[in-house]
């Protein structure tokens, strides 16, 4: 077991149930706080359609090994799990409505972890609704949930994170729910490989844009319908 897992395990055990859920900061995403809500990373916690290729997921290294910032993962988890526990959708979605500011342009939802529950998504349906405004974006490996009514919603883009070893359960994915533009999102993929049919490199990973504020600036992956292309996330 990583020592990541086992840290946050440990940090979990240690974590009393918050007030409030906590939202982040990826630069990358935007130059503006609170554009991103994240969960501990990994098939332990909040990844079950974790594959192989996961094994190396940035989402378990740099920054994110950092104390402060696996405190606020763990925290997030410990809140949204007790909300469920109990099937408190208003509870956890009025929660988030007041951390996520109405001038929010985009929001991430997991930068870091991914949909381990109906629950969830329930939940961040309820959220999008409540902030037309707001562009919100997700990649999951979590196929076996019930997307009908998140992928409705006009303001939301769902991208199926695809690799070799779940490619064939993602095309399923993006044919079982053909009319809301779902496309793949490859990675972690390998420098100087071929690339998949109509797809494009996220300008990021190959250095064609700078890094700080990159999604809110590019928008390709945020914008419904913006490119009907598939993305490619080259390893890092």
């Amino acid at each position: 077991m990583k020592k990541y897992t086992i840290s946050l395990i440990d940090i979990i055990k240690n974590t009393e149930v918050p007030k409030e859920f906590f939202l982040s900061k990826p630069d990358k995403i935007s130059l503006h706080p609170n554009c991103a809500f994240n969960l501990p990373a990994g098939p332990e916690f909040s990844c079950p359609g974790a594959t192989e290729a996961c094994k190396d997921c940035y989402a378990q290294k740099g920054h994110h090994v950092f104390y402060n910032v696996k405190n606020v993962m763990a925290k997030n988890w410990v809140l949204i799990n007790n909300f469920e526990q109990s099937q408190n959708e208003s509870g956890a979605t009025n929660l988030l409505l007041n951390k996520i500011k109405p001038s929010a342009t985009v929001f991430r939802i997991f930068e870091s972890g991914d949909f381990s529950s109906q629950f969830q998504i329930n939940v961040w349906t309820n959220v999008i609704r409540n902030r037309k405004q707001t562009l919100f974006w997700a990649y999951t490996r979590s196929f076996n949930f019930n997307y009908s009514k998140i992928v409705r919603q006009k303001n939301f883009t769902l991208w199926a994170s695809t690799d070799s070893y779940n490619e064939k359960q993602a095309k399923c994915f993006i044919k079982r729910y053909a009319s809301s533009n779902i496309k793949h999102a490859y990675g972690p993929y390998e420098h100087g490989k071929q690339l998949p049919n109509k797809s494009f490199i996220c300008p990021v990973t190959n250095h064609k844009i700078k890094i700080s504020g990159a999604c809110e600036r590019c928008k390709l992956c945020v914008v419904k319908g913006r490119t009907l292309k598939h993305v490619v996330f080259l390893k890092h």
